[in-house]
This record gives C-alpha cells, sequence and structure tokens, in this order.
C-alpha cells in the first residue's frame, strides 16, 4: 500500500502542528524519509509513491518541495491520509515523528548524511535504495518503539 507522497508530507505537518511541534521544511522532509524508512524496515512496504531522492541537502521528496512552496498541502489531504493509513501503521509514524521531531534541521541532515547511509550510497540526485533504506533503518526500529512511546498520539 503506498500514499500519495504530499498526502503523508500534508498529515506529518498538521501532525506536528497540532502537536506543538511546527516543522520547517527541512526538518518535515527529514521526517517524511524518517516514517518511509521505518514503514519499510517493520512492514516491508513503501510509505510513499515517490521515492526520497539524494540531494544536496540529503534524503527529498522532490514532488512534496514543489507542494509546499506552492502552499498546495491541505487538511483534507491529511485526513484523506488517516482515514486510509492502516493503523498499526499510524502508530509507527507517531512513534517516528515523536522520536526524531526534536532534532534540528541540521542534525535530521548530518545524521542522512552519515558514511553508509542509503543516502552516501546513491548518487547524486536519483533515488535511494529502498534495500539500502530497510536496512539501515530497521536497527532504528528498537529505538523508536522505546523513544516514541512518550507523548500522545
Amino acid at each position: 500500500m503506498e500514499f500519495r507522497s504530499s498526502e503523508v508530507m500534508a498529515y506529518i505537518l498538521n501532525y506536528g502542528n497540532s502537536h506543538e511541534h511546527p516543522l520547517n521544511k527541512t526538518q518535515a522532509q527529514k521526517l517524511l524519509y524518517c516514517c518511509y524508512g521505518a514503514i519499510l524496515a517493520q512492514f516491508d512496504e513503501r510509505l510513499t509513491d515517490e521515492h526520497p531522492k539524494a540531494w544536496p541537502y540529503g534524503p527529498v521528496f522532490p514532488r512534496t518541495v514543489n507542494d509546499i512552496n506552492k502552499k498546495r498541502l491541505t487538511l483534507d489531504m491529511a485526513q484523506n491520509f488517516e482515514a486510509n493509513c492502516p493503523p498499526e501503521w499510524l502508530e509507527l509514524i507517531h512513534k517516528t515523528l515523536r522520536t526524531f521531531w526534536n532534532y534540528t534541521a541540521t542534525q535530521l541532515s548530518t545524521w542522512s548524511h552519515r558514511k553508509d547511509s542509503p543516502w552516501s550510497k546513491a548518487d547524486a540526485l536519483n533515488s535511494l535504495d529502498d534495500r539500502e533504506i530497510k536496512n539501515y533503518f530497521d536497527p532504528y526500529l528498537k529505538i523508536i518503539d522505546e523513544r516514541g512511546q512518550n507523548g500522545n498520539s
């Protein structure tokens, strides 16, 4: 099951705002990447219909950048995603957001650039490999489960 990347991004931005964690564009991109990776690692399925690309500042979902810049993301998109997303996926997304949203855009970009990260293995501007993303996020699932328990979902 894949969702439009823009709907997931709308959901992430709305979720952050509703939990008093407004996100800037770079943070939101990295959080979408974290959610994409967590879903891939836990359920072996892609969260979005768009692959993250290896842009200079880390993984980016280009369609969502365009939609954010042109103010095309809506509450209806966020609600549509929430209504159609499996509950176990939403739970993992919430835990993932709570685990990573206190990091700055710079910290998240630096983390995404680590040696042997999927971003570091991809050719510039090309899609990151889903197998690499799955393997990279697999060890983070335990951390996400433990740290993501705090707070309301």
